[in-house]
């Protein structure tokens, strides 16, 4: 196991590229009463039950675990003291039940890094001739930041909560005039 830890901070944990699945009970005893930071990027983390151990935990790195929704969802309560979640290049698919839970688990997140999932309008995992537009990451980026009123940063920036946006039209257009639709 590659642990790297900085001599002379004792608060960071880093299990880079471990093949971890989760985190070992023997490491969340040794370590869990004082890590601040703990980032095991390039894993197959699957389970997360042990992270409530993790009492002082402010910053969790979880990019490129392969992770969805299902895997939030093995956290047992809250960890209201963390503030930097990032969750990049994994398979987040489902944008309101992953921002749900992630009220959920961590209601007093400050900031939040999606990059390269599929609910994150990112460019960064879009198909050649995609429908991709500018409005597609606003209303993403507007979404969370009403879902998530603690948030202060998003990605790549500052939550701007003053985005205008319209809704899909729930009626059907044709060059800015309206089509009367049947409905049987």
């Amino acid at each position: 196991m590659k642990m790297q830890a900085p001599q002379d901070n004792d608060s960071q944990l880093i299990l880079v590229q471990n093949n971890l699945k989760t985190l070992p009970l023997k490491l969340v005893k040794k370590h869990s009463g004082h890590i601040e930071l703990l980032d095991l990027s390039h894993n197959c983390i699957k389970d997360l039950t042990w992270l409530t151990e993790f009492e002082q935990l402010r910053h969790l790195v979880l990019d490129s675990n392969r992770m969805h929704e299902a895997h939030l969802r093995t956290l047992t309560r809250p960890l209201p003291q963390l503030e930097v979640l990032m969750l990049n290049k994994n398979e987040f698919s489902d944008l309101p039940t992953t921002i749900r839970l992630i009220k959920r688990l961590f209601p007093n997140l400050q900031y939040l890094s999606l990059h390269g999932n599929p609910i994150c309008p990112d460019g960064l995992e879009l198909q050649p001739f995609s429908g991709y537009l500018r409005y597609d990451y606003q209303y993403y980026s507007n979404y969370i930041a009403q879902s998530l009123s603690k948030l202060k940063f998003l990605d790549h920036g500052l939550v701007q909560r003053t985005y205008q946006y319209e809704s899909f039209p729930l009626k059907n257009y044709d060059g800015g005039q309206l089509i009367k639709t049947t409905s049987f």
